[in-house]
């Protein structure tokens, strides 16, 4: 398989050559989900103090945030200096994409040993934290962008002399990728740890609210926690209580992290609160009118449940019996007599077609959709549940990816059948007047729900992971040791691999077609083409030769001597089966030119293999069909008449009556005219 993979090009980069990395020096404190830190110094800057961050290929980037923190970087955050590819040795010899950041060097307020840095107290924690905290998240929220990943292990003193805090880096990673349950709003925690979407502000002001509880008890208060217990315990007694194990924190610094921290949106602290907090100004306390909690119990699985977010999650953790306990209501009387407020009228109770059990029992093809659109009128601005599996719709993105990286086919199947259009018009339909926004991240999803289920080159849930992730770069096993993030360095590894003999029926590879598909214009009708040729070595040849000669010249690529070579060598088949012998010595020279020439758009402005194949084609057609013609013609006239040949008897009779018509008129003139 190694001769069939893309070997890391000669030599170092630019970029490589300016920054060097130490990849025997670690820096865990700042490696994320998305990537392994390391010590690294910049050749025309050393006295600047910076880190490298190789990215993992599998994890989608936050590539909007380092455009905009490198253009206009953000004071107290850890902002990106620079990225390329470089040539790593990480697990071996690879390509990988490095990201160089400023570094603080005063340490981590948390550090990655479990230890709170000797340096915080609660003095610090109520001027330094909070102020350099706020103005960070402040800034990026200012920018349309939320952090996500703001905790307490990811927090830096500015430097050993210095009170400034910065918060760390938050672009390697999509948002609240793989945060630990009990650091992530009620709102987003429900979902799968790789699927909490973008969140809002306040989730980053939950999060400084967690991060300063456990700095205060020195704890790591998130660890060894159940998540079926925490999450009755947050419900039930607020999260502030539960992270702390019933513990208060008094003062001022405790009003502000139990602000931060409270469960309903209405009541958490935002940018202004804690403002005023600074100033001493008193906060009234606000009592939400939102009401999770039921008019009456009711008991699933066992359990009796007043919340209706737990009951949703309950449903969404066990639906076969979710679905079975619903067929066996009343559901319109349940709903009047469990939930307050809520009116089930008759087009809601038609969108959410709860049916009773009929026949036999069993799961029917809709229970599953039917538990999802139950749990989505219970929780409505709680993710999607189905199957087992929870995602809000704006980490969908990440979920996908990794399922990709883990080749979990289960989950991309259950993600394919969540992709429906009437499915998800339904879910929209029950929850889009307490969830707006889930309107627009369905609007965002649409173009690809008539993709994921095609099974054609260019299409199917690889054309669903690059659509949505469009920083994510090629994760074919092809270029497991090279970073594709274009289709100009996909052509360029196609290269070298051509150079080591590999790289055959590369185009016939669901993630390449994919790749190329979202990253060019309409490629899908060649692909299909080719999909259709895979069968037919000679016109795949052609097609394949077309296709890359098309790419390099859209792209204004250089010479591509070796995969110009291969895919020369690979017409060879399509020349000998020419039946035009002048054309074939023709075409057999052009390809020796084109050879020499590492230009592979030649094949189609001056060979256009596929042309002349249609072309030699049509004419030997026509040659062939007048050769039966005249095959046809020289037998009618060679062959021996016989007396029972009805076309031979047919004409017998046509001239037996011509000679008799003529021997009437000389018999009637002798006749008529004897003396004549």
């Amino acid at each position: 398989m190694s001769g069939d993979i893309a070997p890391v090009p000669n030599g170092q980069s630019a970029f490589g050559e300016r920054y060097a990395v130490d990849f025997s020096a670690p820096l865990t404190e700042f490696t994320t989900f998305g990537g392994d830190a390391f010590k690294a110094v910049d050749k025309e800057r050393p006295g600047k103090d910076v880190y490298a961050l190789v990215h993992i290929p599998t994890v989608p980037m936050r590539n909007d945030i380092y455009r905009s923190l490198k253009a206009r970087p953000i004071s107290n955050i850890v902002n990106p200096v620079d990225r390329g590819l470089m040539t790593v040795e990480q697990g071996g010899r690879r390509q990988r994409l490095v990201t160089i950041f400023e570094r603080p060097s005063g340490g981590a307020l948390f550090g990655p040993d479990g230890r709170v840095n000797p340096r915080v107290n609660t003095n610090r924690l109520r001027q330094s934290v909070v102020l350099s905290a706020l103005k960070a998240v402040a800034a990026l929220h200012k920018r349309g962008f939320t952090h996500r990943s703001l905790l307490a292990t990811n927090m830096f003193f500015v430097s050993d002399d210095s009170e400034e805090v910065c918060l760390g880096e938050c672009y390697s990673a999509p948002p609240g990728y793989k945060v630990p349950f009990a650091l992530e709003t009620l709102e987003v925690a429900l979902a799968h740890d790789t699927a909490r979407g973008n969140g809002d502000a306040s989730c980053d002001f939950y999060q400084l609210g967690a991060a300063l509880q456990s700095l205060y008890f020195g704890e790591q208060l998130w660890r060894g926690r159940d998540r079926d217990s925490m999450l009755m315990a947050r419900v039930n007694q607020g999260s502030f209580w539960a992270l702390g194990g019933g513990r208060d924190i008094p003062g001022a610094l405790g009003t502000l992290v139990r602000g931060l921290m409270a469960d309903e949106i209405e009541e958490r602290w935002a940018a202004e609160d804690v403002l005023d907090w600074f100033e001493g100004v008193g906060k009234p306390k606000r009592t939400s009118m939102r009401a999770w909690s039921m008019n009456r119990p009711t008991n699933f699985r066992g359990v009796a449940y007043v919340d209706r977010r737990l009951l949703a999650d309950a449903f969404a953790r066990d639906p076969r019996e979710a679905a079975n306990f619903l067929k066996s209501l009343d559901f319109p009387a349940w709903v009047q007599l469990s939930f307050r407020d809520e009116i089930l009228n008759e087009r809601l109770e038609s969108v959410l077609k709860v049916a009773p059990a009929t026949g036999l029992g069993g799961i029917r093809p809709d229970d599953y959709k039917m538990v999802t659109r139950v749990c989505m009128f219970m929780h409505p601005t709680g993710p999607v549940a189905y199957k087992g599996y929870s995602l809000m719709l704006d980490g969908l993105p990440s979920m996908v990816a990794d399922a990709f990286a883990r080749d979990d086919r289960d989950l991309l199947g259950v993600i394919l059948e969540i992709l429906d259009e009437r499915f998800l018009n339904a879910l929209g339909e029950i929850c889009g007047e307490r969830n707006p926004g889930f309107l627009k991240q369905a609007r965002e999803i649409r173009p690809y729900i008539a993709l994921a289920g095609s099974k054609q080159l260019g299409r199917g849930m690889e054309r669903v992971l690059y659509g949505l992730n469009p920083i994510l770069p090629c994760v074919s096993q092809r270029f497991s040791n090279v970073w594709i993030g274009s289709i100009k360095q996909m052509m360029r590894a196609l290269d070298r691999l051509a150079g080591v003999g590999g790289g055959k029926n590369i185009l016939l590879d669901r993630h390449v077609a994919a790749f190329c598909a979202a990253h060019g214009t309409d490629l899908e009708r060649e692909f299909n083409k080719l999909a259709a040729a895979q069968n037919d070595t000679a016109r795949f040849n052609s097609l394949a030769a077309e296709f890359f000669g098309n790419l390099q010249q859209h792209f204004k690529l250089e010479s591509l001597p070796h995969l110009t070579e291969k895919l020369v060598d690979g017409l060879q088949p399509a020349v000998k089966s020419l039946r035009n012998r002048k054309r074939r010595e023709r075409v057999q020279q052009l390809l020796e030119k084109v050879k020499k020439g590492g230009d592979i758009s030649k094949l189609t402005t001056e060979v256009n293999m596929t042309r002349l194949q249609a072309e030699d084609m049509r004419e030997f057609s026509q040659a062939r069909a007048a050769i039966i013609k005249l095959d046809k013609e020289k037998a009618r006239f060679s062959r021996k008449i016989q007396p029972t040949d009805t076309s031979a008897r047919a004409k017998g009779l046509r001239g037996s009556r011509v000679v008799a018509f003529g021997a009437m008129v000389m018999v009637g003139f002798l006749t008529f005219f004897p003396g004549g």
